[in-house]
C-alpha cells in the first residue's frame, strides 16, 4: 500500500494530472516562481540576544499563552515530575512508546518504569490508533517529548510520530512537555530550517510538526476567557538546563 501511495503522489504523476487540467480548462500551466524573500527580517528576529535573555523571553511568553516553563537539571526531573504528579493529583499517566535509551538521556529510566502513579500507560505501535487515543482521553497527565522551544512566541514543536501520536498531546487532563535547552531558539523561522536540514538528511520522517502554544484559549461565551476548554487545562515545558 505505502508503495502504490508513493507512486501515485510522484512527481510524474503530479505533472500529468496538472497537465490534464489545464489542457481541460483551455489556458497554459501557471509556472510558480521560486519564492525570493523581501528582506531578512525572520532572520533577525531577537539575533542578538543571549541564551539567558532567550530562556527569559522564552518564559514571559510561555505566561503570556497560559503555559509555564519551568528549568531543572536532569538529575532534578525525577523528584520535580514525582511532585508535579502529586500536585495536581495525577491517577493515570501516559508516557510515548521510546525506547529505554530516550528515557536513559534525561536520567529518568528509573521513574518510567516505577513513576508512583497509580496507573501508567504508554503510547504504543502495537495498539490501533483508537485505543491509542483513549487512553490519551482518560490520562490525567501526558509527559512526552518536544523539540524545540521558541522564545519569540512562547511555543513549543512536537513531531508526530508512531511513538508518540497526535492525540498524545492535546486529549490528556494535564500536559508537560520535556524540552532540552539546546533546542532553544529565537523564532519559528530557525526552528522550521532546522526541521528542513533533518528532513533533507533523511533523519526525521514524519506525517505533521505540532507547534503548541499553550493550552487552548476561548473567549467565545460573553467574552470570557476560558483556559482548556479544548485540550489539556493546562502545559507545562519542563526545559531541562544540561542537555
Amino acid at each position: 500500500m505505502t508503495n502504490l501511495l508513493s507512486q501515485a503522489n510522484s512527481k510524474e504523476n503530479r505533472e500529468a494530472f496538472l497537465d490534464r487540467i489545464a489542457k481541460k480548462a483551455g489556458r497554459p500551466r501557471h509556472q510558480v516562481k521560486a519564492f525570493t524573500p523581501l528582506n531578512d527580517l525572520p532572520e533577525q528576529v531577537l539575533a542578538d540576544k543571549s541564551g539567558v535573555e532567550l530562556l527569559t523571553i522564552a518564559k514571559e511568553n510561555a505566561e503570556e499563552v497560559n503555559a509555564k516553563v519551568v528549568v531543572k537539571k536532569r538529575a532534578e526531573l525525577e523528584d520535580f515530575l514525582k511532585d508535579y504528579a502529586q500536585e495536581i493529583g495525577a491517577k493515570r499517566l501516559l508516557l510515548p512508546g521510546v525506547k529505554s535509551a530516550k528515557w536513559q538521556e534525561y536520567q529518568l529510566d528509573h521513574w518510567a518504569k516505577a513513576t508512583g502513579i497509580e496507573q501508567t500507560d504508554c503510547w504504543s505501535t502495537e495498539l490501533s490508533r483508537m485505543e491509542n487515543e483513549q487512553l490519551a482521553n482518560q490520562a490525567d497527565l501526558a509527559v512526552g517529548f518536544a523539540d524545540y522551544l521558541i522564545a519569540n512566541t512562547g511555543t513549543i514543536t512536537v513531531v508526530v510520530s508512531p511513538k508518540q501520536g497526535r492525540g498524545f498531546n492535546f486529549l490528556p487532563e494535564h500536559y508537560l512537555a520535556l524540552v532540552p535547552k539546546s533546542g532553544l531558539v529565537a523564532s519559528t523561522r530557525q526552528a522550521v530550517t532546522k526541521y528542513e536540514q533533518r528532513l533533507a538528511a533523511g533523519s526525521l520522517k514524519t506525517s505533521a510538526i505540532n507547534f503548541i502554544s499553550g493550552p487552548s484559549n476561548s473567549g467565545d461565551i460573553e467574552m470570557e476567557l476560558v483556559v482548556g476548554v479544548h485540550g489539556p487545562l493546562d502545559c507545562t515545558y519542563l526545559v531541562v538546563e544540561d542537555l
